[in-house]
């Protein structure tokens, strides 16, 4: 099942129990149906356990519609429609409407308690909502053809503390979310808290991957760096033992030279630590450059010698 399956799964399982809110969530169905007008209410959706929710709480309401099945394509859709004039007639009223409005608009007084405004957006976003796969992004939508009724439920939001944002897609007005902290809160106020966690888990996840990737490539780089610089080190030494200067070196420097040709894994913090007494890495640092610079005096002089 899509992750967007999942969040439809757990909001029709949720319980409403205030009249005014099962109200609410019916006008959340309808206003985001297929078609709501004098003729009645059609609602299409692929998910049978959508509509079944649908025809549920239209019961409640004391109007009773039918689910049909229908096969496009390869897709089934399955359609709860209340088409009967008494019905039709009774769910018209229920919503202060004439079914001969030319733009359906949003209307907040339907909105009795606090609860009831997520209701409705619960029932809207079955209707018309799909939800990303946090694996791929974060994301939330609702999507009409009814531009007038999106923007209204975008300045609901709004007025409840959520920063919606709008654009067209194709014939349709598309009010979205992309940012995970919002899309985690409005999932959370309409009821799908279980997919809501989710998306933190997932987030969680994927900040300590990340977290761990870094480190990573942090530790490969100074092993690199490391590499390098213990290379040019044993070639100093090297150089010296050439050239018969190893033996005239201090024996500050010889010690430094005799571990880093015997470690040359380690790190020049870690050498420090070798040294008895022990030396910082600075101090390590300064001795090994002292090193380099001799090898290079002793190579330049050999190249003079040979003009």
């Amino acid at each position: 099942m899509s992750f967007s399956g999942q969040v439809k799964t757990e909001l029709c399982k949720k319980n409403i129990h205030k009249a005014c809110c099962v109200r609410a969530a019916c006008y959340g169905f309808g206003c985001f149906a297929r078609y709501l007008d004098e003729k009645g209410l059609v609602l299409q959706t692929e998910r049978a356990l959508v509509a079944q929710t649908a025809a549920k709480l239209f019961r409640r309401l004391g109007i009773r519609g039918e689910i049909i099945q229908k096969q496009h394509a390869e897709r089934t859709i399955y359609e709860f429609a209340v088409k009967q004039p008494d019905e039709v007639s009774m769910l018209l009223l229920n919503f202060g409407l004439t079914g001969r409005e030319e733009v359906l608009r949003l209307d907040p007084s339907i909105f009795v308690c606090e609860s009831c405004f997520f209701h409705f957006l619960s029932a809207a976003f079955l209707s018309c909502g799909t939800a990303a796969n946090p694996e791929r992004e974060y994301s939330v939508e609702f999507a009409s053809p009814r531009h007038a009724l999106v923007e209204d439920l975008a300045d609901q939001l709004r007025q409840r503390g959520f920063e919606p944002s709008l654009t067209e897609r194709r014939s349709a007005r598309l009010l979205y979310f992309k940012a995970s902290e919002q899309v985690e809160d409005v999932l959370t106020a309409m009821g799908a808290t279980s997919a809501s966690l989710e998306i933190m888990e997932r987030k969680v996840y994927k900040e300590l991957r990340n977290k761990a990737n870094r480190i990573a490539n942090c530790e490969n780089a100074n092993i690199d760096k490391i590499v390098a610089a213990s290379g040019s080190a044993l070639r100093a030494v090297q150089i010296l033992r050439e050239h018969q200067s190893f033996e005239t070196l201090p024996e500050e420097l010889k010690q430094v030279a005799r571990l880093r040709e015997e470690y040359p894994e380690y790190s020049l913090a870690e050498l420090g630590q070798l040294l008895d007494p022990p030396l910082s890495r600075a101090g390590v640092c300064h001795r090994i450059k002292k090193l380099t610079n001799l090898a290079e005096e002793i190579l330049k002089r050999s190249k003079e010698e040979e003009v």
